[in-house]
């Protein structure tokens, strides 16, 4: 009972149970104090190590840009060498153009800092892919150039086999025509019918009916030509005949014919006609006629002549290669 009205106990008792609080309140402001430190440092640290991260995509961003850079070169150099993949090289230019967007679009956001490394990996990676397919299509565009060169290589020796072969038909042609002229003066002399054919156009027809010169492509031949200024007396129903040669006056056994017999000066010719047409001639008219081979045509020259039962009208040469 002493003890507890003894006024010195209380006071030393109070004294240290303030003394506990504030030690309390000490460590926690001390803990306090070093937690706030420990965070500080690791923002620091984690701030210093994006920044790092930061520095080496830059870094790597401008590599893809050299590379990309370097891309566009070798691509340009490919458009010299042949206008034909200008197309193309067009739409690669696009797809670098579109590099170039992105990667302006990353540098930007690198800036703001607003990117995550998670992301920055992937848009390098899309950039790598835009890469290669660019350095594929570069890689094919070559195997086309190489291709092409080869094949206007190809075409340039046979344009020199095709032109050695025109310089030898022309001067056969020049040779024919010269002889035809002849024949044709002494057959108007000996088989005259008194009007004659001209403007003769001879058209080859090949597959689908596009025209040619390739004898072995040869599906049909149509002549084309005028009689004109007809007399009164001889506008009336013919038979026109038209007979094929070659170059020196024999009949081409590839073209079916019937021999006929045709009026001359010294009586009845016998040819080989490919074919005939019954016409009431006017004064003046334009006719067609035409003829299939039986079989591909060989290359070289050849002439038709057209006759009528009155006699002989006149003829034209043409040539296949």
């Amino acid at each position: 009972m002493s003890d507890l009205n003894n006024p010195s106990d209380g006071g030393k008792t109070g004294l240290k149970v303030g003394m506990a609080i504030l030690t309390l309140f000490l460590v926690a402001a001390i803990g306090g104090i070093y937690h706030f430190s420990n965070e500080s440092n690791t923002h620091a640290h984690k701030t210093l190590q994006l920044k790092s991260e930061l520095a080496e995509l830059n870094d790597e961003k401008l590599g893809l840009e050299a590379e990309v850079s370097q891309v566009t070169t070798n691509y340009e150099v490919e458009t010299e060498k042949n206008t034909e993949l200008e197309t193309k090289i067009v739409a690669a230019e696009e797809k670098i153009k579109g590099l170039k967007s992105r990667i302006f679009k990353i540098k930007k956001a690198l800036s703001k800092a607003k990117i995550s490394n998670e992301e920055m990996q992937q848009r390098i990676a899309e950039l790598n892919t835009s890469k290669e397919e660019l350095f594929a299509e570069i890689t094919a565009l070559q195997t086309n150039n190489k291709d092409l060169v080869a094949a206007k290589e190809s075409l340039n020796v046979e344009l020199i086999v095709v032109n050695d072969e025109k310089t030898e038909l022309t001067a056969k042609l020049e040779n024919l025509n010269v002889k035809n002229t002849k024949m044709q003066a002494r057959l108007f002399t000996l088989a005259p019918a008194g009007f004659q054919a001209t403007s003769f156009q001879i058209q080859v027809a090949g597959r689908k009916e596009k025209l040619t010169t390739k004898a072995k492509q040869a599906r049909a031949i149509k002549v084309d030509f005028d009689l004109a200024n007809i007399p009164t007396a001889l506008q009336k129903e013919h038979e026109i005949y038209l007979v094929v040669t070659d170059g020196e006056g024999i009949p081409v056994k590839k073209i079916a014919s019937t021999p006929m017999d045709v009026p001359t000066a010294d009586g009845a010719l016998k040819v080989e006609v490919a074919g005939v047409e019954t016409i009431a001639l006017n004064e003046n008219q334009k006719i067609s006629m035409a003829f299939q081979p039986t079989d591909k045509m060989d290359a070289g020259l050849y002439n038709v002549a057209l006759w009528s039962n009155a006699g002989y009208l006149g003829s034209a040469a043409f040539s296949l290669r």
